[in-house]
């Protein structure tokens, strides 16, 4: 028996979808072939593991104890690949996403500190979308994401707490709730609010506080593809926004006010990377974003109170095409 790591795909595929068309789109293949390819995986393991019906498509019980399994060896193979397209540029940099503020004002730290330790690497840094980060990360695009709040729940990914930061109401300085030291969430229950283009989700409903402790769900006036975008609207009397309290410092600007929140929770501090990365140098930039951390809460230091050690002077690497 030779089931490839291609079927195995394509039943992944279509057991989250649970339906013909869709995942044949989403894997580029006609849906005669999908079912095909599907067809063949079932003679191969001698049992049916999709019910299919003109209005539904269901996995069976064989399906249903295959799919961890496939789940497993389509992981593993993506980690295959990775590995082997890492092999052709050995020196290729180690390619960091920065979501937002990232980690912080504990990034510059970070990589910092990577330079000094591990001399050899090289970093390239990239920016993400809010709704960016675990396919990045699953496809190989970043090597390790820095990003904030909650963490995601996928099992091909694995999350580190470095930190947390409080969140902050950023509103217009003029605003009757900008002098204020501190508010409560159920204060800003009739305020409108921009929030990122993403789809609802769980985590826009953990920023947003959704639903509010009344039962309330907050109103979304505007939305905006960057950070940048979210501070233009709060500056024009747009609405407020949910972010941490790093983004004072890199996001500040005249006009604005940020505010703590102090009875919800705050956002975790994240080094996300791959189950099995591509690059076994992804777990030594892990090991710095966390020994940071631990040194900085030891301290007693806030992401967004850090301050920047300089690296030893180094030379420039030669610019690569990407």
């Amino acid at each position: 028996m030779d089931i490839s790591a291609a079927a195995l795909t394509y039943f992944v595929a279509l057991a989250d979808e649970l339906h013909f068309a869709r995942t044949a789109e989403k894997l580029h293949i006609s849906p005669p072939s999908l079912s095909q390819q599907i067809a063949r995986l079932e003679a191969q393991v001698g049992q049916r593991l999709f019910v299919r019906s003109p209005r539904a498509v269901h996995l069976t019980p064989a399906g249903l104890e295959l799919l961890p399994l496939a789940r497993n060896v389509v992981a593993a193979h993506t980690g295959v690949e990775r590995w082997v397209r890492a092999q052709a540029e050995p020196s290729a940099p180690l390619k960091v996403g920065i979501v937002a503020t990232g980690a912080g004002l504990l990034t510059s730290v970070i990589i910092a500190e990577t330079l000094q330790r591990h001399p050899e690497l090289r970093l390239e840094l990239r920016s993400l979308g809010f709704a960016e980060v675990e396919r990045a990360v699953i496809d190989g695009g970043v090597d390790l994401a820095l990003t904030l709040g909650p963490a995601p729940e996928n099992p091909r990914l694995v999350s580190t707490t470095l930190a947390t930061e409080p969140r902050v109401l950023v509103l217009r300085d003029d605003h009757p709730l900008a002098t204020r030291s501190h508010v409560s969430i159920d204060e800003t229950n009739d305020l409108g609010f921009v929030v990122p283009v993403t789809a609802r989700n769980a985590a826009r409903a953990w920023w947003l506080v959704d639903p509010r402790p009344d039962g309330s769900t907050p109103r979304v006036t505007a939305v905006a593809d960057a950070v940048e975008g979210l501070m233009e609207f709060c500056v024009a009397g747009v609405g407020v926004n949910i972010a941490t309290a790093s983004a004072a410092t890199h996001y500040g600007r005249a006009g604005l006010a940020y505010i703590e929140i102090d009875d919800i929770a705050p956002a975790e501090v994240l080094a996300i990377r791959a189950e099995s990365p591509a690059r076994p140098e992804t777990v030594l930039l892990e090991r710095v974003a966390e020994d940071v951390a631990r040194r900085g809460a030891a301290g007693g230091v806030r992401p967004d109170r850090a301050r920047t050690p300089l690296p030893p002077e180094r030379p420039l690497p030669a610019p690569t095409d990407t």
